[in-house]
């Protein structure tokens, strides 16, 4: 058993164990350092993990770029930015409010199938 293996196996949700396996596994494929730092996020302690607004990506973020939240996004604030958000968690304002600003919000799972090498990708914290 690797060193990943066993902080893996204290969690017991199932879907982040398996998220943070398949984002290992992705970072060794395509020698990605952003799948890396995302997993060791990831399978941290769950109170260490970000909670963002949407505030904090319209003040941060451009039109047409691709954010990555290791933590949850929170909807306070509003976003006037058309962004694609991936976040591990999210409230139902906050996907709500992004909708009605025309951006889009997929899973990190979605986002790194279709962006394996994490380019061009802004982490948020």
């Amino acid at each position: 058993m690797g060193k990943h293996a066993r902080a893996i196996s204290r969690k017991t949700n199932p879907q982040l164990v398996g998220l943070v396996s398949r984002l290992y596994s992705l970072s060794a494929k395509e020698k990605s350092r952003l799948w890396r730092d995302v997993a060791q996020r990831l399978e941290g302690p769950a109170k260490a993990r970000p909670s963002v607004n949407l505030s904090k990506l319209d003040r941060y973020c451009e039109d047409g770029e691709t954010v990555l939240i290791p933590g949850k996004l929170l909807g306070a604030g509003n976003i006037s930015k058309k962004v694609t958000v991936s976040a591990f968690a999210h409230s139902g304002s906050a996907a709500r409010k992004l909708a009605e600003a025309g951006c889009s919000l997929v899973s990190i799972d979605a986002l790194a199938q279709s962006n394996p090498a994490g380019s061009k990708i802004k982490i948020i914290i």
